[in-house]
């Protein structure tokens, strides 16, 4: 599958930029005013969407903000844009949601999550024992 967009997956659910995908859409409008009008369509910040600052440029200047949205509000604001890319990128997380989902990839999770906690156990066991 070619990667049509940068997926997050620190998170405990899969993420993806709002300014890529803004990108990606080939808005026109100018960033903050889209991702305003986005949000009215009744996103929740710390649910569907996260603020995250970027990086000063070497010009200096403010940072500018980002925002790390879920999949699913990313595949909602596909539908809403009404394109070919909305098309073309709702169907490529409709794929990477069906990849996600294969009985594989559900115990490759499992199984890191199950390391994480036993080297968690370690350390704690390793500081009781000192």
């Amino acid at each position: 599958m070619n990667e049509i967009l940068t997926i997050n997956y620190e998170s405990e659910n899969p993420t993806v930029s709002a300014r890529e995908l803004h990108e990606k859409l080939h808005i026109g409008t100018k960033f903050t005013t889209w991702f305003e009008r986005m949000k009215e369509y009744g996103f929740s910040e710390g649910k569907e969407f996260f603020p995250k600052l970027g990086e000063t440029s070497e010009q200096g200047g403010r940072p500018q903000t980002d925002f790390e949205i879920s999949v699913d509000m990313a595949k909602q604001i596909c539908m809403i844009q009404r394109s070919p890319e909305g098309k073309q990128i709702r169907q490529y997380f409709i794929d990477l949601e069906n990849a996600w989902n294969t009985p594989e990839q559900i115990f490759a999770r499992a199984l890191k999550m199950a390391d994480k906690t036993i080297e968690s156990l370690k350390k704690d066991n390793a500081v009781l024992m000192e």
